[in-house]
């Protein structure tokens, strides 16, 4: 997928579409279901239009009373299949709605019935991760590019585009150089019977999203969580056996939420590890184990998180099925994404 191609189609589509004054209705199919919590944040955060986010199933049977006349319904569909979605179609239609679909396949039933497609032209079929992947990139770049063409201009909008057409040199570059690291976070995974995987903003679908692949891949007991909700309510009930992922980044609004609640939860004696930048000192500072990425704001810095999250649960099944191997490196390196704390410890061990 390359994201600076597809701008010229997502703006002229959007030209296209009377917004009004929102809300807009967002919901995915299959495993895109879950998407509507990316598009809450992005729309939101770009556009300044509220969001109702709801899998097909559910807006179809649950709230078609809050559909406005003349809505804007954001359909995310990796392979434009789904009957319960063809049916809400036909719903909102009755309402002269405007149906956007996102998705992967040009050719297929919802596309067909769409008003204005969006592709992303990732490799693979289906909703297989590299799908999902790319559909969350394109998520976040077409609420951007929204906001663009429709609102007054913002000065850090270009240096923003600039980080989503960096994106696939950055999934190039961690799948090059964190190997070793990601191996020795998923051998550090399997050892815990309980792991609350944590993310705040636009990293509260990465760390669902996670839960779920390590759930399904590596059959560890694993949970999502939004990082408000942990802070507030969940991060003193922590096992003293249980592991905390965090994902976060230096750039986002609500960084200060996960080096807060990690410093609880070390309190308790429970293990803490991170997905972040370099730049995030507080978080790495509290973690036992980290994963350094390269620093960029949260609306792109997350889709490379969900990269690393698909891969380290991928892993962390492959580690399931092998022998364990010592995550050092010769004469006591320390491989690349771990945090000062865990080097230090490495250190002194050695």
């Amino acid at each position: 997928m390359t994201l600076e191609k597809a701008r010229g189609e997502y703006e002229t589509a959007i030209r296209r579409i009377r917004w009004g004054d929102g809300p807009i209705y967002v919901c995915g199919t299959g495993s895109c279901a879950a998407l509507g919590r990316a598009a809450g944040y992005a729309i939101e955060a770009f556009l300044g239009l509220p969001v109702v986010g709801r899998p097909a199933e559910v807006l179809q049977h649950y709230t078609p009373s809050l559909l406005r006349p003349r809505p804007v319904l954001l359909m995310i569909s990796a392979a434009g299949e789904c009957a319960e979605a063809e049916e809400l179609v036909r719903v909102v239609r009755r309402r002269a709605s405007t149906l956007v679909l996102l998705t992967n396949t040009p050719d297929s039933p919802l596309a067909k019935l769409a008003d204005q497609v969006l592709l992303v032209r990732a490799e693979g079929d289906g909703d297989v991760p590299a799908v999902i992947i790319c559909l969350h990139a394109a998520l976040n770049f077409l609420a951007l590019a929204a906001a663009r063409v429709l609102k007054r201009p913002e000065p850090q909008w270009d240096s923003l585009a600039g980080e989503f057409e960096e994106l696939p040199a950055q999934i190039d570059w961690v799948h090059t150089q964190l190997p070793v690291a990601v191996r020795a976070m998923a051998e550090e995974l399997r050892r815990f019977p309980h792991l609350q995987i944590v993310g705040g903003g636009f990293y509260h679908f990465p760390a669902w999203h996670a839960a779920r692949r390590l759930r399904a891949l590596a059959g560890l007991r694993a949970e999502g969580m939004e990082a408000a909700e942990f802070s507030s309510e969940l991060a003193g009930l922590v096992r003293r056996d249980a592991a905390v992922l965090f994902l976060s980044g230096s750039r986002s609004k609500i960084k200060q939420l996960a080096p807060r609640s990690a410093a609880r939860v070390r309190g308790i004696g429970a293990r803490v590890l991170s997905i972040t930048d370099s730049n995030d000192r507080d978080l790495t500072e509290q973690s036992d184990l980290g994963l350094l990425i390269p620093a960029s704001t949260e609306a792109a810095g997350c889709t490379l998180t969900l990269f690393l999250a698909e891969w380290l649960a991928a892993e962390a099944a492959r580690v399931g099925k092998q022998p364990p191997v010592s995550s050092r490196g010769p004469a006591g390196e320390v491989p690349p994404g771990k945090s000062p704390k865990a080097q230090e410890a490495e250190r002194q061990e050695g």
